[in-house]
């Protein structure tokens, strides 16, 4: 049976390098997908059975996205493909629904036994990463799911720190989420006053340590 693939990762050379290797192993590559919203409607549009993930991408990264998409089309498994080693936002990625946790350093033997294993029902962590689960007697750590401060925002409000993060203009940002810039506006004081957290720059640098974006 053939195995159906989409790709998102905000990186040409990568989604077009993953392409290749995957056709080659008879992988059918469905569709590549350069944000997270357009991930999103990618993934509901053509219901692949594997989405590989990146985490860092503009417009909607990619734990909300795999959220989105794990919501309106369950048997899709996701796989992250990404720079983060941090156990925090490899949980926020299994917390969204994901299968898989694969880091870029990865070789693509790993990624192709990845998506088999995921497809059985497993899941898969990449080696590097099953060790920070495991303590020295072989027993898995429990993993909290995120942590607290970033409970305290809303997943709209978490869709809305990214695109002030990104530098996003109220103005745009209403037209982009089809609502009204008094709702942006009470949306940005809203995430203030959870995170306690009062100017542009404040918001940015919890958005990077969070994973929400990434530092290029």
């Amino acid at each position: 049976m053939e195995i159906k693939v989409i790709i998102a990762d905000d990186h040409a050379i990568i989604r077009e390098g993953l392409k290749s290797l995957l056709e080659k192993k008879g992988i059918c590559v469905l569709d590549i997908a350069q944000n997270g919203r357009e991930a999103v409607e990618k993934a509901i549009d053509l219901k692949p059975d594997v989405m590989l993930m990146d985490i860092s991408m503009p417009d909607l990264n990619g734990v909300e996205a795999t959220a989105r998409i794990k919501k309106e089309v369950p048997f899709t498994k996701i796989i992250a493909l990404s720079m983060h080693s941090s156990k925090t936002i490899i949980d926020k990625m299994f917390a969204a629904g994901a299968s898989g946790y694969i880091l870029k350093e990865s070789a693509f033997s790993e990624l192709y036994d990845a998506i088999q294993e995921v497809l059985k029902g497993n899941f898969y962590l990449t080696p590097v990463i099953a060790r920070m689960y495991v303590d020295s007697n072989g027993h898995a750590f429990s993993s909290s799911d995120q942590i607290p401060q970033f409970n305290k925002i809303s997943k709209k409000e978490r869709e809305i720190l990214q695109l002030i993060a990104e530098g996003e203009k109220t103005r745009d940002i209403a037209q982009k989420l089809g609502v009204s810039i008094k709702t942006i506006e009470t949306h940005r004081r809203n995430i203030m006053k959870k995170l306690s957290i009062f100017n542009v720059a404040g918001l940015t640098k919890f958005a990077i340590k969070e994973g929400i974006i990434a530092l290029e």
